[in-house]
C-alpha cells in the first residue's frame, strides 16, 4: 500500500522543505497543488526529493463559472485546461477536479456541460484522467458521471472527510465503486472541513475501509491535510506534524491489511 501525503500541508515553510519532512518521514509519494508560484517546479522538486506525484488537484475556487456563464467562465476554464496540460508535461496522468465551489447550487446548464465535455477532451488529448470529487453538492457527480463516466479519462477521488462533515449518509464511496481511482484522506469534527491527522476526530475509520475492501480498493492511502484548519495544531511544528501523519497513515494500511 502507497502512501502519500499533501504537500501544501502548510504555508510556514517553503515547499522545499515540506517535501524533505515528507520523504524523511517514511511517505512514498505527494499530491500537489497547482499554485502559480510552483505550479512549473515542484515536479522536479518532488523527485528530488524521491516522492513520486500521486496526482495534482486543480485549483477549485470559482468552479460554478463553468456552469453559469459570467466573467470569469473563460479564465476558470482556461486555468483548469492548463493544469490538465502542465501535469500532462510532467508525466502526472491524474488531476482532481472540484465539480462546484460552494453551497449553493450552480444551474445545471447546456454551457456547463460544453465546458466539462472540452475538459475531459483535452484530457483525452494528452493522456490525462479526470478525478471528480465529492464536495458539498456531490448531486453533481451524478451529473457528470452519468454524461462522462463511460469516458477512460474520467474518474472518482473520494475525500471521506468531506462525506463526514457536508454529506452524512451519502455514502459516494459505495455509489461510485467502478470509478474510484483516488482517496482524499483526514479527519474532522463532523461540522467543519478540518483536514485534520486521521484519528483526530470524529470519522468512522473501520467502516470506511471495510467499504473499500468491498469495493477491492487496491490504490494509494493519500492523506490531505493542513495544519491551519483546526486549532488542534496551533502549537504544532511541521516536522511533529508530518511525523504524527505518518504514524496515522501506518496505522490506516495496517488495519487495512489485517482485516480489521
Amino acid at each position: 500500500m502507497l502512501l502519500n501525503m499533501y504537500a501544501d500541508f502548510t504555508s510556514a515553510i517553503p515547499l522545499e522543505e515540506r517535501l524533505v519532512l515528507i520523504a524523511q518521514n517514511g511517505f512514498d509519494g505527494v499530491m500537489l497543488g497547482f499554485s502559480e508560484d510552483y505550479c512549473h517546479t515542484q515536479y522536479e522538486l518532488a523527485h528530488n526529493a524521491g516522492l513520486t506525484v500521486e496526482n495534482v488537484h486543480s485549483p477549485f475556487d470559482r468552479m460554478n463559472a463553468l456552469w453559469n456563464k459570467c466573467s470569469d467562465s473563460a479564465f476558470i476554464y482556461t486555468r483548469t485546461a492548463d493544469c490538465i496540460r502542465v501535469c500532462a508535461s510532467n508525466n502526472v496522468d491524474k488531476v482532481i477536479i472540484h465539480p462546484t465551489d460552494g453551497l449553493i447550487p450552480p444551474k445545471v446548464s447546456v454551457f456547463g456541460m460544453r465546458n466539462f465535455d472540452g475538459l475531459i477532451s483535452t484530457a483525452a488529448n494528452y493522456g490525462v484522467k479526470l478525478l471528480f470529487e465529492n464536495i458539498q453538492l456531490p448531486s453533481f457527480l451524478d451529473v457528470l458521471f452519468d454524461k462522462f463516466g463511460v469516458s477512460e479519462n474520467v474518474g472518482f477521488c473520494y475525500d471521506v472527510g468531506h462525506e463526514n462533515c457536508f454529506t452524512k449518509g451519502e455514502d459516494c464511496l459505495s455509489k461510485y465503486p467502478s470509478l474510484l481511482e483516488a482517496l482524499h484522506i483526514h479527519d474532522n469534527d463532523g461540522i467543519s472541513d478540518g483536514h485534520m491527522i486521521p484519528f483526530d476526530g470524529s470519522i468512522d475509520y473501520e467502516s470506511f475501509l471495510d467499504k473499500l475492501k468491498r469495493i477491492g480498493y487496491e490504490g494509494a492511502f493519500s492523506l490531505e491535510l493542513y495544519m491551519n484548519k483546526s486549532p488542534l495544531y496551533k502549537d504544532t511544528a511541521p516536522d511533529e506534524f508530518v511525523r504524527r501523519a505518518k504514524q496515522a497513515a501506518d496505522r490506516l494500511s495496517e488495519m487495512y491489511g489485517r482485516g480489521d
